[in-house]
């Protein structure tokens, strides 16, 4: 049975307070502790991320171990390029590095407190290298897409599976999906943690309200606020559907199992890039495509332009295509 909307609420405010106290405990450290020196700093910053903390150690303690965050020129984060270079990291990982390395400089550039840092020694470095965008996956076609969705064998893996084809999400925004955010009678889903922090409600159609119903009907114990909950009823990892992606990939013939190679690998990922080319190839507006895939990125006009759910969801329901279930 569900539960009363007094304890759902109850349990969504619990989990946002956690999740930001997460987020922020250290950069309230931060805050809190500005009058230490660079060295101090950069020790408190590398726990913000998993990923600031571990380009930060490799930075400092692994290239210059010698030398402080205001020791370090343009010099030493080129020659740290190169040294990148050598160990075969990707164009894109190298511009991710430099972001974290930049970011840094530009916190303590910020602050007052750290007269000794004036300069970011990693943005002239950062700007000089572009991004690569991948080429689009051979296997990327709504065919394969059916063909997989039809080898996942378990309900709840596939409704997930479904929901990624069907609205482009990605998949965290998919598993964050709660049971109050499904208006199967309308035929919307609301999508919370979309890029950038923001909301989107987007269309459905018949075909996947079914596998919902069917999802839920079989899961109707739960007693997790989240639609698609783990066997120890916390929220579906997204290690589990990647697995389970690349296995139903590996049967439906899509792609093997042992693939590496982007442009040959079918993952959650590759369901987005099959629901645009499918939406783009079918004729659907450009403005209410941004808005289905909860696009962070978006130009001026589309500060002007409002989109209307019931304009959204005729547009979508005359372009998306059946899975066949």
């Amino acid at each position: 049975m569900p539960r009363p909307e007094s304890r759902r609420n109850q349990d969504r405010a619990r989990r946002e307070l956690r999740n930001r106290l997460r987020r922020t405990r250290c950069l309230a450290e931060l805050e809190k502790e500005v009058s230490r020196s660079p060295l101090q700093l950069l020790q408190l910053y590398a726990k913000t991320g998993r990923v600031r903390g571990r380009v930060l150690r490799e930075f400092y303690h692994d290239q210059f171990p010698d030398l402080n965050p205001d020791e370090i020129r343009t010099g030493h984060v080129e020659n740290y390029v190169i040294a990148l270079d050598e160990r075969g990291v990707s164009q894109n990982s190298k511009k991710k590095y430099l972001e974290v390395l930049s970011s840094f400089y530009n916190y303590m550039l910020k602050r007052d407190e750290f007269e000794s840092i004036t300069s970011n020694p990693a943005a002239v470095v950062m700007e000089e290298i572009s991004r690569i965008r991948p080429d689009r996956p051979d296997c990327a076609t709504w065919e394969n897409a059916c063909k997989l969705i039809h080898a996942i064998p378990d309900p709840r893996d596939k409704t997930v599976a479904i929901i990624l084809a069907k609205t482009g999400a990605r998949l965290l925004e998919a598993l964050s999906i709660e049971e109050d955010d499904v208006d199967l009678e309308k035929g919307f889903i609301r999508l919370r943690e979309r890029k950038g922090g923001g909301q989107t409600v987007v269309p459905i159609d018949d075909e996947t309200i079914y596998a919902i119903k069917r999802y839920q009907f079989i899961n109707v114990d739960s007693d997790s606020p989240y639609l698609f909950t783990s066997n120890l009823g916390g929220r579906l990892s997204k290690e589990r559907i990647r697995r389970e992606v690349k296995a139903a990939a590996d049967r439906a013939g899509v792609a093997p199992k042992e693939e590496r190679r982007f442009e040959k690998k079918f993952t959650p990922h590759t369901f987005r890039t099959v629901f645009t080319t499918l939406m783009r190839k079918q004729g659907m507006k450009p403005y209410i495509l941004k808005y289905i895939r909860g696009d962070a990125k978006t130009e001026t006009m589309d500060i002007y332009t409002r989109v209307d759910r019931d304009e959204a969801k005729e547009e979508y329901l005359n372009c998306i295509k059946g899975i066949g279930l």
